[in-house]
């Protein structure tokens, strides 16, 4: 596996039927043939727990593309007061559906 690429973007994060701009981080790397994103973000907990997020929440890319996020068991006060949510990685065939995906990226190649 090759690192390619780290990239912020900003989206949005659907809980409860409320969406509320977030930013995201992707990290790309080359396996094989393909490219590989993960997609991670650290939100305050206590916001996360006023708005009702129990372990999973849908983060909308600023492509239109949703993810779903998780973070291991529900968040309460016991957690840390910054809490990672992430998404499974995800493969992509080539560069170009990749920046679908992620504009963000743009046209940089490592």
């Amino acid at each position: 596996m090759t690192h390619v690429q780290n990239v912020d973007g900003q989206g949005q994060l659907l809980i409860g039927g409320r969406l509320a701009p977030i930013s995201y981080h992707v990290t790309v790397e080359r396996r094989g043939g393909l490219y590989q994103a993960k997609v991670a973000m650290q939100a305050p907990r206590d916001w996360l727990i006023r708005q009702g997020f129990q372990s999973r929440a849908t983060l909308v890319l600023s492509s239109g593309d949703r993810l779903e996020l998780e973070h291991d068991g529900p968040v309460d006060v016991s957690d840390s007061i910054s809490v990672l949510l992430q998404a499974e990685a995800r493969d992509y065939g080539d560069w170009d559906a990749l920046i679908a995906a992620f504009p963000e990226i743009g046209d940089r190649i490592a």
